[in-house]
């Protein structure tokens, strides 16, 4: 069939729109303030959000939408359809596919992983926690994790050779950040549980994910420190990116080339976000629900880990 080339033009301009948004919405996960430092100075049904991950989503391009925990089934279809993308953020959680925040990871993942399917390109990027959740929720709830020793430890990534060609955050990354990462400690630990690379295949990850880089724990124990499904557009990420430009209270690293490479993985998942035309009903929803409506907290007296908090009572 002949189509006149100015109906090509059109349809290949709105494709090209379709795909790449400039006004990215992410949303990011609260958790409860019962399973953190907070849980004596807030009421029970509080949740929040570190603030190091809003701006850290904002330097990419991003605007954040939080996404509440416990909440049903049909809350976070909507928030899925509505969001281009959803951060799983870093804390202290149990990992419990049935209450709170890994209930509500769990959730997310499955309904993003059948949006996948549908060909509807829609990114998580799972943090510390994150990590952790993703990969629970990969295997039906179950914990794959082992006790470590990783608290407070800066690290150099080790990249596994078989997967420098597979590895999507690899293949487009500047030479220059990989050189950073695979030779100096800049990324920022804080887990007291690792994925030890020698469980991957027994506990069946290697079905759903390529481990990419791992590291050694203060026991020299070997472990994975980035994780990428095979099939879908997931990432986690064991070390913590956001800390490395916006938290101060940890030996976090803060040198120049700290903070350039940290950089890159939230403009990676940024971009991700473009390639999908997920959108709010109309501008007055999106401003009802835009963190811009939260004020964040410097919690200097309530003896936590973070510069500033938001906090939600949901």
């Amino acid at each position: 069939m002949y189509y006149p080339i100015s109906l090509i033009i059109i349809v290949s301009f709105v494709a090209e729109l379709t795909i790449c948004i400039e006004n990215p919405i992410i949303g990011v996960l609260t958790q409860s303030t019962i399973t953190s430092s907070f849980k004596y100075s807030k009421p029970l049904n509080s949740s929040y959000i570190a603030a190091s991950y809003v701006k850290a989503i904002e330097a990419s391009g991003g605007r954040v939408v939080p996404i509440f925990t416990n909440k049903t089934t049909e809350y976070y279809k909507d928030i899925v359809n509505q969001v281009n993308g959803i951060l799983i953020p870093g804390g202290g959680a149990k990992l419990n596919n049935t209450y709170g925040i890994g209930r509500s990871a769990n959730e997310i993942f499955n309904i993003a992983k059948n949006i996948n399917d549908m060909k509807d390109h829609f990114p998580i990027l799972g943090i510390c926690l994150g990590f952790e959740l993703l990969l629970t929720a990969s295997i039906n709830g179950q914990n794959p994790l082992s006790k470590c020793s990783c608290e407070g430890v800066n690290l150099t990534l080790t990249l596994i050779p078989e997967m420098e060609e597979k590895s999507v955050l690899f293949k487009t990354m500047p030479q220059d950040i990989k050189n950073i990462l695979l030779t100096e400690p800049v990324t920022a630990n804080h887990h007291s549980f690792c994925m030890k690379k020698k469980n991957f295949v027994p506990k069946n990850l290697d079905k759903f994910w390529n481990p990419i880089t791992s590291n050694k724990d203060k026991q020299n124990l070997t472990f994975i420190s980035i994780i990428e499904a095979k099939d879908y557009p997931f990432i986690g990420l064991q070390f913590h990116p956001e800390k490395n430009a916006y938290e101060w209270k940890r030996k976090d690293p803060h040198s120049w080339s700290a903070i350039y490479s940290a950089r890159y993985f939230f403009d990676w998942f940024i971009n991700e976000t473009r390639l999908n035309n997920h959108t709010f009903i109309n501008q007055k929803t999106l401003n009802k629900n835009i963190i811009y409506n939260y004020q964040p907290t410097y919690v200097k007296s309530l003896n936590s880990s973070f510069e500033q908090v938001y906090f939600f009572d949901n």
